[in-house]
């Protein structure tokens, strides 16, 4: 106990804080530099759709229904008035975009990302750039946590460190989507939390209830943050009834009526919400393997050298990870959760522990043993993540700044060597991000850059089917690296229109289980090749005899 009081009143040295700055500023660098070098992935053409303001009929309407009737034709540049702001549509036609069409996802980043891109423009670097500012926000949240949680300004300096050079915050910081504000707001929410129970005024439980809101409006798995907060409350107060509790239940029922509207609109369009989640029930081979990909994804907090696929085992693809490595990061990940558990229990006071414990515990293992139980695979989603994730950053966080204060000798000296190995490993996967075009949590990112360059390179048309609205996201995702010139042509009801005798190759996106690549099949005078099995990306070559 004398030592955690001590540790509160450690304030952290100049050296420190020049450390911290620096780090903070090659962190500040990697977010900003290279924004519209990466390929721009399929979530990501989502938000561009969201922002320009045309739904997914609007979309389907006019691709497959203003095209040329001689010859079924469209070309791809048609499609850039989808993924760009258009004069006509305005604030309110992104958000009519997510009602009608994408309601799982929230209307706060969509909204924002729309006014930003209105000023700084619609390119990936422009819309990206709002993540890397948002990202910034990362470093006086996790302090301010950091100060409620250990009441110590040493443990945010090392904090802001360690969150400065993560290839998690760097990544997320690049990526056009809400999952960087959704980490600020779980953040700031649980500080504000652990404020209102520290001061118990009211207007710090008003400012809970707005930061709980504005998470639930950025991110609908905030509920599962929302539950481990009243958790905490409950036991902290011992179950019993008192104005701490009173207040906490007036904030949350406070939060939960601002995002009533949008819950109104969940549960009428939840219809839509299901059919485009139906990917999280795929299933891994074996409960093994579930947990094999959660704990190795847990490595990447901190190194991350962009090894793997992020589906390879998911789906039944060969991994492009070494064993070896995977190996090592199942053993890395479950070394340090085991130990965070013996460390917390043992030297942090039980308040502190168990907030740790539930914010990313609760999350985390619920969506394990959903999958486990039920099958799925949401618990092995990296964006799901993000609350255990960040509770493992500041458990290691408090670990490190704790032995570096208080180990003796050659312990000491261990320690320090472990942060410096634990930053540096971050500031290499920082470099592999900065030279990557494509990285693994960009679900089949790389195989559409290299699709586009395929298609590019043969000047051969593309077959769109009216039948899946997947394959129309594909190929407004690879609108952006195709030559705008090039053809599309439209598939009504799996019924293969006639083609010019020099159409000698076409590509085109199904499955087995679509009619349309089956029925290719059974024609001898064709020969279909599967070039890509992830995105389902075939070949056709006509008037070759097998």
């Amino acid at each position: 106990m004398d030592k955690i009081q001590l540790l509160t009143k450690s304030n952290p040295p100049t050296w420190l804080k020049l450390l911290v700055i620096s780090l903070i500023g090659v962190g500040i660098f990697f977010r900003f530099s290279h924004l519209g070098q990466k390929v721009y992935w399929y979530d990501e053409s989502a938000t561009s759709l969201a922002i320009s303001g045309h739904t997914l009929a609007e979309v389907k309407q006019e691709v497959f229904n203003n095209w040329d009737t001689n010859k079924g034709l469209i070309l791809v540049n048609n499609l850039d008035r989808y993924q760009h702001i258009n004069s006509d549509k305005y604030v309110v036609d992104t958000v009519r975009y997510l009602i009608t069409s994408d309601p799982q996802h929230p209307p706060l980043y969509y909204v924002m990302v729309r006014l930003w891109a209105q000023v700084f423009g619609d390119l990936p670097a422009g819309v990206r750039s709002l993540s890397a500012v948002i990202s910034l926000l990362v470093f006086p949240s996790m302090y301010w946590l950091c100060l409620e949680l250990f009441e110590s300004p040493l443990v945010g300096w090392v904090g802001m460190a360690v969150m400065a050079v993560s290839p998690l915050q760097v990544f997320f910081a690049q990526d056009a989507r809400e999952y960087g504000l959704w980490m600020v707001t779980i953040l700031v929410s649980s500080a504000a939390l652990l404020r209102a129970i520290r001061r118990e005024s009211r207007l710090s439980w008003v400012v809970y209830a707005l930061t709980l809101a504005l998470g639930l409006y950025t991110h609908l798995l905030t509920v599962m943050v929302a539950i481990p907060h009243g958790i905490y409350v409950v036991i902290r107060q011992k179950f019993r009834f008192n104005k701490i509790l009173g207040n906490y239940l007036l904030s949350s029922i406070a939060a939960g009526l601002m995002f009533l509207p949008w819950l109104i609109v969940l549960i009428t369009q939840v219809h839509t919400a299901t059919n485009l989640l139906s990917w999280i029930t795929f299933k891994t081979d074996t409960i093994f393997d579930l947990i094999g990909i959660w704990l190795s994804r847990i490595s990447r907090i901190f190194f991350d050298f962009n090894l793997a696929s992020d589906n390879a085992w998911v789906n039944n693809l060969t991994s492009e990870s070494p064993l070896v490595y995977i190996i090592s990061t199942i053993i890395f990940s479950l070394t340090l959760i085991i130990y965070i558990i013996v460390f917390l229990n043992k030297y942090l006071l039980n308040k502190t522990s168990l907030f740790i414990a539930l914010l990313g515990g609760f999350p985390g293992l619920t969506l394990l043993f959903y999958d486990i139980i039920f099958g799925g695979i949401r618990s092995i989603h990296f964006r799901y993540q993000l609350p255990l994730y960040l509770s493992i950053q500041i458990s290691v966080i408090y670990i490190l700044t704790w032995h570096l204060v208080w180990a003796k000798n050659w312990q000491k000296t261990l320690w320090q060597f472990i942060l410096v190995g634990l930053l540096t490993s971050g500031l290499v996967s920082d470099v592999r991000f900065f030279q990557a075009e494509a990285w693994w949590a960009q679900i089949g990112g790389k195989n559409l850059l290299a699709i586009s360059q395929l298609i590019n390179q043969s000047n051969s048309i593309l077959l769109l089917s009216d039948k899946n609205d997947y394959n129309l996201g594909v190929i407004l995702t690879l609108s952006h690296n195709l030559e705008p010139k090039t053809p599309l042509l439209i598939v009504h009801n799996n019924q293969l229109p006639m083609m010019a005798q020099n159409d000698k190759t076409i590509f085109f996106f199904d499955d087995l289980e679509n009619s349309l690549a089956s029925q290719l099949q059974q024609d001898k005078a064709n020969s279909l090749k599967l070039v890509y099995s992830l995105e389902g990306f075939w070949q056709l070559d006509k008037n070759l005899k097998t």
